[in-house]
């Protein structure tokens, strides 16, 4: 191997080590960018969910444009949008139904105005059974018919402004740890 030979084989390698150097740069890019698509996806279809779900006339037909056309664009987000839409209670085909076509069954919650608080409204004995029955409900065997159906009921109760969760949290752990020691027994 000649003298020029061996120049040549260290250029080479140099670039050749350049060059993995760049791809694992592009790499980490790539993998960055990936993530705040995730979020940025994840943080629209929220926003699209909620609109969705206030049923107000000109916040649903934004969101339901932004979607159609976000669907033309190909950055397709509806699977996203419905799970958002489940999390909060909310039936995910219902809420893509034209406001004209399903009448009072939509609901006119919205999302961004203050829900009227009507748990000190309720009877303590009621909230008591039924945050009992909710907490037995959801220990039940996973994703069972039991515990989807709280699950859907707590939402929903939450969604009109009667919020058991912390008196179902008190009875879940009640219910597995036992009584705390700490409280008062009469």
């Amino acid at each position: 191997m000649t003298n020029d030979d061996q120049t040549e084989l260290e250029k080479l390698r140099a670039e050749i080590e350049e060059q993995a150097a760049t791809a694992a740069g592009l790499r980490d890019i790539i993998r960055d960018l990936r993530k705040r698509d995730d979020k940025m996806r994840n943080l629209v279809a929220e926003h699209i969910a909620k609109a969705l779900a206030s049923r107000t006339h000109d916040r649903w037909h934004a969101a339901y444009d932004l979607a159609k056309a976000l669907d033309e664009a190909n950055y397709n987000i509806d699977g996203a949008v419905d799970r958002s839409l489940a999390e909060e209670g909310w039936d995910p085909r219902s809420a893509w139904k034209d406001l004209a076509s399903c009448g009072a069954s939509c609901g006119t919650r919205d999302p961004w105005g203050l829900a009227a608080d009507v748990t000190a409204d309720i009877p303590e004995p009621v909230r008591h059974v039924l945050a009992d029955r909710l907490a037995q409900m959801l220990l039940g065997p996973r994703d069972g018919a039991l515990q989807v159906a709280a699950r859907e009921l707590t939402f929903a109760l939450k969604a009109e402004g009667f919020d058991l969760s912390d008196a179902i949290k008190r009875h879940i752990t009640d219910l597995t740890l036992g009584p705390d020691p700490a409280d008062v027994p009469f």
